[in-house]
């Protein structure tokens, strides 16, 4: 997707960029209507997710940070942690390798027979309420919670340091590794979702725990050097240690189930995410002076595009990758995924999910 310098097209001008609206519709069109049938499927999802927030993360919430449940990020928190990240690691539970009971209960009848989907979305959303209520405790626990740690890190050091930026990531890197006490209410809801996915972590989680880590950490480094106008060799504009970051943080609770192919599908997610984020968000961000690869010319409309197909095709190879062959059940779980992403689009076009 990256060109060299020399083949580049040149940077597009503002004027050259497609209004807002134009651009929504672009996107619009391009990830097309869901079958409204599998919804029940996502509903499943969203129930977990919820479920497991309000009994693990509101307590953090409200003993670090309780003003911000009257604050816009209030909103935007549950949004991202439940509906965006949370959702990505039980997408990969309905088709991977090694399928926990409850879904591969459904999964295998849903792979042989030709089921409806309103029945196989129920048959879903029963398997994650058996899930959600009776097994896999300590993953749901530890999804939810990376999952607001995803969102309140990133926002923390964006908008709740006011130092300059060498130093936020001094003191944000020292607070990661438990040597230096926040001081400000964003940052001790930080470190406090940080000490409680990392709690009672399992022999197996150990390794890939701290591999997702030090990834947070090079991502520090690579938002500040995007603050303190560093260029990015690879044009993207140091986007790719965030992309890595979450999803390592996003995978090690069910890796045991999704093994190591979902890794791949779930970066070009992310990235796909990230891409549809700097295409809504040019005028804020030509405002700022912030320099994305959209705004640099490296993604284009088109970029986008082929991105979002790819993450589709890689659904449907992972889908059958694990064991999940019928052409039925693969279009189930991609119209599921298309039904979600473009709920992430409509909130970040709402301003809820910018």
């Amino acid at each position: 997707m990256t060109e060299s310098e020399a083949t580049r097209a040149p940077a597009p001008s503002a004027a050259e960029i497609p209004p807002r609206t134009e651009r929504l519709d672009q996107l619009r069109e391009m990830m097309g209507k869901a079958d409204g049938s599998v919804v029940q499927m996502t509903v499943g999802i969203r129930n977990t997710t919820a479920l497991y927030y309000d009994r693990f993360v509101m307590p953090l919430i409200r003993e670090h940070w309780p003003a911000v449940l009257d604050e816009r990020f209030g909103v935007k928190l549950r949004l991202a942690a439940c509906n965006l990240y949370a959702s990505a690691p039980y997408t990969v539970l309905f088709c991977a390798p090694n399928r926990p009971l409850a879904v591969r209960a459904v999964t295998d009848v849903a792979n042989r027979l030709p089921l409806p989907f309103t029945v196989l979305g129920y048959g879903s959303r029963a398997a994650m309420a058996v899930l959600g209520r009776g097994t896999l405790k300590a993953e749901h626990r530890r999804i939810i919670l990376v999952a607001a740690f995803i969102a309140v890190v990133d926002h923390a050091l964006d908008h709740c340091m006011t130092d300059e930026p060498i130093e936020r990531g001094r003191k944000m890197k020292a607070l990661l590794r438990g040597e230096w006490q926040p001081d400000t209410p964003e940052l001790k809801l930080t470190r406090a979702l940080q000490v409680a996915m990392s709690d009672q972590l399992a022999d197996w989680e150990k390794a890939p725990f701290e591999a997702a880590m030090d990834k947070l950490r090079d991502w520090v480094d690579a938002e500040i050097a995007g603050m303190t106008n560093v260029v990015d060799p690879s044009g993207l504009g140091h986007r790719v240690a965030g992309v890595e970051g979450t999803i390592d943080g996003l995978l090690f609770p069910v890796h045991r189930y999704a093994g190591e192919g979902a890794r791949a599908w779930m970066y070009d997610v992310s990235m796909f995410v990230q891409m549809m984020d700097d295409y809504l968000d040019v005028e804020t961000d030509i405002e700022e002076g912030r320099k994305t690869p959209v705004l640099t010319g490296e993604w284009t409309f088109q970029d986008i595009d082929q991105m979002w197909r790819r993450t589709v095709d890689g659904l449907d190879d992972l889908t059958r990758a694990g064991g999940l062959k019928s052409k039925h059940y693969v279009r189930f779980v991609r119209e599921a995924y298309v039904l979600m992403l473009n709920e992430v689009l409509e909130g970040m076009a709402s301003g809820v999910a910018d």
